[in-house]
Order: structure tokens, then sequence, then C-alpha cells
């Protein structure tokens, strides 16, 4: 073990410059101390003075126990992937610079030509980069089912080598094993399409009754957000416009995207609103503009945005002061709930994270659900519908009374079974 360290916040500090160096970015290093500042919360509740890898190997015991780690949440895995980074830092004084890397996928024979022919064809229909890749892998996978089988060209497919391959897919994963099936059936109809097999041996992909169940929202409480806001520095320029920006997500529910398009134009003063085309679906919405809100926009504009002539309203602070983007307003809502001390558990912390919580506040005051819509820009109901799971003294009242269970119940039979 490397024992220079003399505490844990000097294993963090040195642990964060060693992240620096390897370019790793300001929000990925706060994230990473976030996590293991659980650790130093285990030590401090076990009077454990000086941190080891055994320390941390203990703290992920009590955590997640004999959990496998297959069976952990995407969060889970990354608390422990950062939290058995810092073991391998206390140990050698160096952490992984890759912590994993896919082998490249290779297309080979003349079915991975047709993939990727086919992969192709599905970026021609515009659809993104991170989905085609999901296309891909999932698709390489079934080339090498084929190619470990000797099916080596489109003619020698059976329906049995795909009943064969579909029943022994993700047991335990109900949704990659639906998506599996979707694509392999794409595939083959579209191989049939192409006239290079006899049949259409899509229809031989067995349908599954996956039903996909849509997560809760992040939301926070209404004392949390005031102290998220507060924990704001509002004394530097780039405060001022941080402060701005989560004001706009909090109170205004606007997505990340519109808030970083937000230009002078689209800012009335004579009636305090705000009206903008919507990025995402293309409509425009009006929303009031609080008198905090504006105020604070006020505060940026004048004493923090830099001097340009630039339209937009929120700018990045470095030369050229271009438009900040979406991904900075995340980043920006991120970082500042990270720091202000809430405490964040499995909730999402970015910027649509405040976009659900505005919209629970308002359930909460009984807003009535077609202005919720209105004001979060849907251009359907159905949108607004899902917040009616979050609504938790709202689906109280739809609770129903169980009914007492009759006497007579417990003595049929002479009551044989419940002596």
């Amino acid at each position: 073990m490397h024992t220079d360290y003399f505490s844990f916040e000097d294993l963090t500090k040195a642990a964060s410059e060693y992240l620096e160096g390897l370019k790793r970015s300001k929000q990925t290093i706060i994230i990473y101390n976030w996590i293991w500042r659980k650790i130093k919360l285990y030590m401090d509740n076990n009077n454990i003075v000086q941190c080891s890898p055994t320390i941390i190997s203990e703290y992920l015991n009590s955590v997640y126990g004999d959990k496998p780690i297959s069976q952990l949440s995407h969060h889970q895995k990354h608390c422990l992937r950062c939290a058995l980074c810092l073991a391998q830092f206390a140990e050698t004084s160096k952490m992984t610079e890759i912590i994993s890397r896919r082998e490249p996928m290779q297309f080979s024979g003349e079915i991975g030509s047709l993939i990727m022919q086919y992969i192709e064809y599905k970026r021609s229909m515009r659809l993104n980069d991170k989905t085609l890749a999901n296309h891909s892998w999932y698709l390489h996978n079934f080339l090498q089912y084929l190619n470990g089988h000797s099916i080596l060209t489109p003619s020698q497919i059976s329906p049995l080598g795909i009943m064969n391959y579909t029943t022994s897919l993700y047991p335990n994963q109900a949704g990659a094993k639906h998506l599996t099936l979707s694509l392999i059936r794409s595939f083959l109809r579209y191989l049939y399409d192409l006239g290079k097999t006899r049949a259409d041996l899509s229809l031989v992909v067995p349908r599954d009754n996956y039903k996909k169940q849509p997560k809760l929202p992040s939301t926070y409480t209404r004392n949390e957000v005031s102290k998220i806001l507060e924990s704001i520095d509002r004394s530097p320029a780039i405060g001022k416009r941080d402060y701005v920006v989560i004001m706009l997500a909090a109170r205004l529910g606007m997505r990340a995207s519109d808030i970083s398009a937000l230009e002078f134009r689209n800012i009335s003063w004579a009636t305090n609103t705000v009206s903008f085309k919507q990025f995402k679906t293309g409509e425009t919405v009006e929303l009031p503009l609080p008198a905090e809100v504006g105020e604070s926009i006020i505060d940026y504009i004048k004493y923090a945005r830099p001097v340009s002539e630039s339209r937009s309203v929120f700018l990045e602070n470095k030369f050229p002061n271009s438009s900040i983007r979406p991904e900075a307003v995340s980043r920006i809502v991120s970082t500042a709930i990270l720091k202000s001390g809430v405490d964040v558990g499995e909730r999402k912390h970015g910027s649509h994270a405040l976009r659900h919580t505005m919209a629970s506040l308002l359930l909460e005051c009984k807003t009535p659900l077609p202005v919720i819509s209105e004001l979060l820009g849907h251009t359907s109901i159905q949108s607004s519908m899902c917040y009616l799971r979050i609504d938790i003294e709202s689906l109280r009242q739809c609770a129903l009374d169980v009914p007492p269970v009759p006497e007579s119940f417990y003595i049929q039979k002479g009551g044989a079974f419940y002596v």
C-alpha cells in the first residue's frame, strides 16, 4: 500500500490531481469526489482514521453485500467503479486510464458485409450514432453465433438455428432480449427483401410480451431546490450565470437545449414573459417570467455577461465567448446539485431533474394537468401523465379501503384451515 497519504483528504486530493493528469473533466472529478465522500462517512461512523484498500472493500461489502454485479443498477455500478479506482490508487498510486474498452467488432464474411450494409441503410433513415452502435453490437453477437455454427451465407440460415439462438438470449434481461429479437427480425426481413433468402425468416423469430415500464422521474423537494440555489456563490461572474441557468430550469422547467438557445428577443420585459420555439418539439411556448428570475437575468447581463454582440443570452466565460451548449447547461446543474450537499442517492441530477421537480411541485399545489402540460410545452397531455405517478398525496386519495373479512370465513369447515 502507498503510505504517503496521512489522511483521507490527502488521498482524495492526490487521486483528484491524478485524474486531472489523465485529462478527466472537472465534472467527472466532482462526481468521483462525491462518491468518495460516502467512504469517508463510513469511516467516520466506524471511527476509522486511515483509508486503505481493505477499508474500501469493507465499505463496499457493507453497501452491496454479496450482490452480483449483474444485479446492480447503472448508478451502483458507477459508484462501485469509482470506489475501486480509489482503492487501486491507495495501493499503487495509479488508476487504470481506460476503465473498459470493447474490442473492435469485426464483420467478416458475406453475412458480416450484409450487416454493415443494413447499418448504413438504417443510418440513411437518420438513426443517431448511439442507436446504430447498439444495433451493431447486438447484430455482431448474432454474427458470432452464426460463424460459430459454420453458417457463413444467408442461404444457410435455418429456422432451427434462429430458434436455438433466440431461446438462449439474455434470460435475466428482458429489455435486451426484446431489442435483440426486434433487430434480428428486422435484419432477416431486410435479407428477404434483397432476395438473399428464399423464405421470410423474420416470421420465425419468436415474439415476446415485453412491456417497457417507464422509470419514475427524479425530483427534489422544495427545500432541496432552495438549498441548491443558496449554495451557488453569485459573487463571481460565472456564479451569476450559473444561478440564472438553474433558476430557468427549476422555476420555468426549461430544457437544457432551450436555455442554451435563449436570445434577448425571446424575453419581453413589458409583459414579463419568455417566448421561444422549443428545440425538441418545434412548438412555440410562452412562459411567465417571475420577478426573481427576471432580476437574476438582469444581474447577469449587467454585471457578469462578457461584452459581445451575440444575440444569445448565455455565453461561455472564455474567449471567444460563444453561446453555451446544452451539455454545458446540464453540467452546470449537475455540478451545483452535487456541491450543494443535497443527498442525491440514486436520483438523477441533471437539468431535466429540475424540470421534473417543477412539475411535481405544481402537482402539490393542485395545479390542473392541462396547465402543467402547457407550461412544460408538451404537445400532448399524455406526455404529462407520467407525473401523476409521483403525486403521492393524490394517489393516496385513490386507495380503496380493504373490506373486513367476515367471521364466517375463518370458521368455515369448522375452522380447520385457521386453527
